[in-house]
């Protein structure tokens, strides 16, 4: 009975260390923070940056815009210039400009998307929008810049984002469609900033 006791005991012991966290391992894959969907097919997106809206007083900067991306890999600014990291494989970039009651804030609310290739007379510019933004597949960077990517333009599509903000941690969901394209994502996640020098 001792032995059978010990052999359970064994048993249990072994059982407990396979099973236990490999969190200081070192071989963890990076969180995933949210996904890219482009007509079915996902992409992962591990990485949120911002270049916050301008808040000084030279009126040649627009204080309603601001711009972020998400990606799957590390972008930082040199001379104003985007650096990006070689393992980018999918970005989508958002130029984003908040209504004029919530100029110089990124506002918690849903932006329209408008779509320069079939403009509405009737889009109200006064209100949360999108203006050209880039959805970017099989991204090839080269000494750190953008070489090329299957690329698809918000100018041809209808949508829309949702941002929301809670101590730093921005939700964000997104669609665009047209007759030939289905995209939509979401992130949940800190966006870095990108220190733009104004």
């Amino acid at each position: 009975m001792k032995k059978l006791n010990l052999l359970i005991g064994l048993l249990i012991g072994f059982m407990i260390l396979s099973c236990s966290s490999d969190d200081g391992n070192g071989n963890q894959e990076p969180t995933i923070a949210g996904e890219l969907i482009v007509n079915g097919q996902t992409y992962d997106l591990t990485k949120g940056f911002i270049i916050p809206n301008y808040t000084g007083s030279d009126t040649n900067y627009d204080t309603r815009r601001f711009y972020f991306i998400l990606t799957n890999g590390d972008i930082t600014l040199d001379n104003n210039d985007f650096v990006y990291s070689d393992n980018i494989t999918q970005l989508i970039d958002f130029n984003m400009y908040s209504s004029v009651s919530g100029s110089g804030t990124v506002e918690n609310t849903t932006y329209s998307n408008y779509m320069w290739n079939d403009p509405d007379p009737n889009f109200d510019f006064s209100q949360a929008y999108i203006d050209h933004s880039g959805i970017n597949t099989n991204v090839v960077i080269q000494n750190n810049q953008y070489v090329s990517a299957d690329s698809i333009s918000s100018d041809d599509l209808e949508g829309q984002a949702t941002i929301s903000e809670n101590n730093g941690i921005y939700t964000i969901l997104f669609s665009f469609s047209n007759s030939q394209n289905t995209i939509s994502g979401t992130f949940t996640g800190s966006l870095t900033d990108l220190n733009y020098q104004y």
